[in-house]
Order: structure tokens, then C-alpha cells, then sequence
């Protein structure tokens, strides 16, 4: 087989430099295991870009079998020579029909090229991403040639700075055993527009191959169902993501394709596609070498949606556990199918009975690392949480029997009355606050107290437009009043319920007037009644 020698220049290659928490060696065994399909990119750039260092002279030796070539410690890319070439508006595809790297027929290419001009479609003209660096003539080349078995495909990255620009392999045939799960061309749709999307990340902040990968497997792995939603492959990276959820959301690993999750969970509830764009532009603009930006880049996005990535994260872990798609802000759009292939994350169970203390000690967690605690009690009951190093967010889930409810609080100190028809009670503990290096927490289970009724805090908060939302836990049969008031004390809106039995009532204020007329932007009061006690919650509103 002819082969060339493609020298990627990187400047910032030296043996101090490591590529995040995957190291050469275990890239270097992920590529030359042959019992699982992958795609090939962080894994390939990060031989290129570090060198052989921490590989011996047969490993070194075996690199040629993965297209690759290693000359003292410099690792580069071994292209075979391909004959013929084939151009679309947007790419040029370099094949041959002969020899090992030969493809069956051009109608192959041909179709690989409508694939890419969907994908290019997609990404550029809809999404409205900057196209990437362009290669000769000013099209994108692609070369088709036979990777190793299980290799999807992988973009290459060249040069260096914060913006790279780059190429793609892609197989000669998808349609080996290995691949079997999905036709050629379904395998082809993924390939190309997972590939690509690493082409456009390149271009838009190289750094983060080194400080972000998670970030950028993430998102490519989201862009396949957004492009091809029916298709559904990234369905084999939940089983193993939501079973460990105690390792950190930047966990390097095969762990990473799974956290498409979280921008699933953005792309839903927090602005669509637009915002997942916004996260790379962002990036784009606070590109740095040797420092990741991802967390800013993602919070800045999202404080467009008065949210942010710790409210992202935390929202998500509790959706999770919920997993149904009729949860409002918890819930996915997918929920149903998701729940065929995976079970809600694993909990520790806790049995709480009266006058029983529990105490829960951890330590050692990592940022973004979460665990889940199970809850069996028939009796009131109090979680504390005690922050020993590290910030931390507590969150009950409490399913209610019967009916498509869930209540959740959050707080380092939360009462839960099972006294309402419960299915189950959990809680989520998630490691917060960037600026720490280790997290050591301690919980404790007590007695609670029995809850007449609970006004939960109103949401959105400020409403920037939206309605706003009030769930009222009740207890006991009484007649629950609500009422809103401005700062002049003068009531604007008021709603009553008769409650005969345990419920949990969401009201709806849509930011009118007892007279139908929408109210001035400003702070607002809504006050609760029930027959033993009041209370109150402030809410801003504001108009769009």
C-alpha cells in the first residue's frame, strides 16, 4: 500500500505537555483494541499532537498498523496516495478504486457526498456555524481509504494557535459485522456529521482538544441527533453514563460521548441549538493556551436564559433520576425511549424510622460529580447537609403516587413529609464551586416535622416573560388562598382550592391584573393561606 507522510505542525508538542487525563498509552491501547467500534479522534490528535512518550519500542513499532508513523518521539499521520478525486459544492473527497483502500463503486462516493452537503447544510446554513478552514480550490477534503476495523472515522487537526485548520478520514465500507447495528449509509450520516462538527470546533478554539475534549465529544455526539434524530446511535453511550454518575462531567474517558446529555438537557429547556452555538462562540472568544474555558464558555451562553452551567448540570442530574417527558423543567423529550435502554442512576438505600439519626460521611469528590441517596420512610423526616470542604447542591426528588407529579427542593436542609401519597423519595448531592480541588461532605437523616401545606418558591424568578409557576404541596383538607400583591400593598390577583386529600397544585400566574390587563414590570408579593398559617414568596416580574 502506497503511503505519504502527513507532518502535523503543532508548536506546542513537548514531552511536558499531557493531553488532559488521557495519557498516550491509553489512547494508544483504545486504538489498537479491536473489540469495540469508536471514533477515532481524540485518540489519533492526541499521539500526533504529545509523541510517543510512555510508549515502548513495540508499541512505537505497531503504530504503522493504525496509520500512523513514529520517528524518535514525533508520531505522524501515514495518508495513502488516492488517484482519483470527486468534488461537491462544499468538499472533495479523495478515493481510489484500487488496491486495498478501493471503494465498491462511485455511487458510494456519490452518496457520501450528498451526506456531507446535508451535514454541511446543517451546520452551517441552519445552525449558522462559521465554515471551517478550507483546504485546495477552497473545498473541505475528505479521504476514503480502509481504517482500522472499528474506526468510525476522525478529523485531523493541523497547525496550531487557537484556531486549527483540519481534514477527515472516512471508511471505504461501513458495512462490516462490527457495523452492523445501523445500514452503511445510517453509519455514514453519523460519522459525517459527528466529524465534521469537530472540524468546525477546531477552527473555532484548537485549545480545546487539550482543555476541553469532553466539551467538544459532547456536543459532536448532540449534533447527531439533532441532525439525524431517527437514527439514534449515541443510545449505546447512556447505559454507562448514567450508571456512573460519580465521575466528574469532564471525565475524559469513553464517559464523555454520554454527556451529550447535558446539551440535550440545554438544547431542550434552555434556548435550542442556538444556545449550543452561543457555548462555542464563546469559546471561541476566550481561547487560551494551556487553560480551559469550557465552564465560562457554557455559562456565559446560558446566562442568556437567567441560567448558568451549575444550574444546567444540577437540573440535568436531577432529570435523570426523574427520567419521564412530562416533568416541565425536568424532563426530556426522549424520556420514553431512554427508559428502555437505561435505568435511573444507582442510589444508596436509606431505611429512616422515628428517633433514628443516619449520618452519611464522603470524601474525596471531584468537580461535577454526583451521588444519589434512596429514601424509605413512612414518617416525616430532615435532611441536613454539612459542607466539611468544598461547595456542594442537595436536591430532594419526592415522586408522587398515582399521578405524573414530582416535588423538588434544594437547600442544605430539607423536610419531607411522606404523609402525601409518595412513590419515592431521593436525593442528589452534586460537587460545586470551581475553585476547589476536593469535596468532603457529611448528610444526616433526623426526625422531620409533619407539613401542613408547603408554598414552594415560584419559578421563573425574575419571570423575563414567562408565566410563572407555584406548586403548593397540600396535607390536610383545608381551602388554600393565594394572592398577589404589588408594593403598594393592593391585591392584583388571587386564586382559592378546596383540598380534601393530600395534592400537589401548581398555580399559574400569566402576569395580568384581576382586570385582564398585564401588569408593570416590578417586585411583586404572593402570599399563601391555609387554615393554620400563612406565607409568603417574592417573585420579579418582568416583561420580554
Amino acid at each position: 500500500m502506497n503511503l505519504t507522510n502527513r507532518s502535523i505542525l503543532i508548536s506546542f508538542i513537548s514531552s511536558s505537555i499531557t493531553f488532559a487525563s488521557i495519557n498516550v498509552k491509553e489512547s494508544y491501547d483504545i486504538l489498537m483494541d479491536r473489540d469495540i467500534t469508536i471514533h477515532a479522534t481524540p485518540h489519533i490528535n492526541n499521539l500526533v499532537r504529545n509523541g510517543a512518550y510512555g510508549l515502548n519500542e513495540l508499541e512505537r513499532s505497531r503504530l504503522n498498523e493504525i496509520g500512523l508513523e513514529c520517528k524518535g518521539n514525533s508520531i505522524s499521520i501515514l495518508d495513502p496516495i488516492l488517484d482519483r478525486s470527486y468534488d461537491t459544492d462544499h468538499f472533495r473527497f479523495q478515493y481510489t478504486l484500487d488496491g486495498n483502500n478501493a471503494i465498491e463503486s462511485i455511487d458510494y462516493v456519490i452518496e457520501m457526498g450528498n451526506i456531507f452537503e446535508q451535514v454541511w447544510s446543517f451546520h452551517i446554513d441552519t445552525m449558522g456555524f462559521d465554515q471551517p478552514q478550507m483546504g485546495p480550490d477552497g473545498l473541505y477534503e475528505i479521504m476514503i481509504e480502509n481504517l482500522p476495523s472499528f474506526y468510525f472515522g476522525y478529523t485531523v487537526a493541523q497547525g496550531s494557535g487557537s484556531s486549527c485548520s483540519s481534514y477527515i478520514k472516512m471508511r471505504n465500507s461501513y458495512s462490516s459485522s462490527q457495523f452492523n447495528s445501523l445500514s452503511e449509509f445510517e453509519n455514514i450520516k453519523v460519522t459525517a456529521v459527528h466529524e465534521f462538527f469537530h472540524s468546525i470546533q477546531f477552527d473555532y478554539n484548537c485549545y480545546s482538544f487539550d482543555h476541553g475534549l469532553w466539551f467538544m465529544e459532547a456536543t459532536a455526539v448532540w449534533s447527531e441527533d439533532e441532525l439525524y434524530n431517527g437514527i439514534n446511535d449515541l443510545y449505546r453511550y447512556m447505559p454507562a453514563w448514567f450508571s456512573n454518575p460519580d465521575r466528574p462531567i469532564n471525565d475524559q474517558s469513553s464517559h464523555m460521548y454520554g454527556t451529550f446529555i447535558l446539551f440535550q438537557y440545554i438544547d431542550e429547556h434552555l434556548g435550542g441549538p442556538e444556545t449550543i452555538k452561543a457555548c462555542w462562540e464563546n469559546s471561541r472568544i476566550l481561547a487560551a493556551y494551556n487553560q480551559d474555558v469550557t465552564y465560562t464558555a457554557v455559562d456565559n451562553a446560558l446566562s442568556m436564559h437567567n441560567s448558568s452551567f451549575e444550574d444546567a448540570y444540577l437540573k440535568m442530574r436531577i432529570s435523570n433520576r426523574i427520567l419521564n417527558s412530562n416533568a416541565g423543567i425536568y424532563s426530556y423529550n426522549e424520556a420514553d425511549e431512554y427508559r428502555l435502554i437505561v435505568d435511573p442512576p444507582p442510589e444508596e438505600f436509606l431505611i429512616f424510622n422515628t428517633g433514628q439519626i443516619e449520618t452519611k460521611q464522603g470524601q474525596g469528590l471531584s468537580l461535577y460529580e454526583s451521588l444519589y441517596y434512596s429514601v424509605i420512610s413512612d414518617v416525616p423526616l430532615r435532611i441536613q447537609l454539612t459542607e466539611i470542604n468544598g461547595e456542594f447542591k442537595l436536591s430532594s426528588i419526592i415522586k408522587h403516587r398515582d399521578e405524573e407529579k414530582w416535588t423538588v427542593r434544594t437547600g442544605n436542609d430539607i423536610n419531607i413529609d411522606p404523609e402525601m401519597g409518595i412513590e419515592y423519595i431521593s436525593f442528589v448531592l452534586s460537587a460545586t464551586g470551581e475553585d476547589q480541588t476536593n469535596w468532603n461532605y457529611r448528610i444526616q437523616l433526623s426526625d422531620g416535622y409533619s407539613e401542613d401545606f408547603t408554598f414552594y418558591p415560584p419559578y421563573p424568578n425574575p419571570s423575563f416573560g414567562q408565566t410563572v409557576s407555584m406548586n403548593i404541596q397540600v396535607i390536610t383538607e383545608q381551602t388554600i388562598h393565594a394572592n398577589i400583591y404589588d408594593l403598594l400593598g393592593q391585591k392584583i390577583w388571587s386564586s382559592s382550592k378546596h383540598f380534601s386529600s393530600p395534592e400537589t397544585e401548581t398555580l399559574i400566574w400569566n402576569g395580568k391584573n384581576k382586570k385582564g390587563d398585564r401588569v408593570s414590570n416590578g417586585i411583586y408579593f404572593i402570599q399563601v393561606e391555609g387554615d393554620k398559617y400563612q406565607t409568603t414568596q417574592k417573585v420579579i416580574y418582568l416583561k420580554k
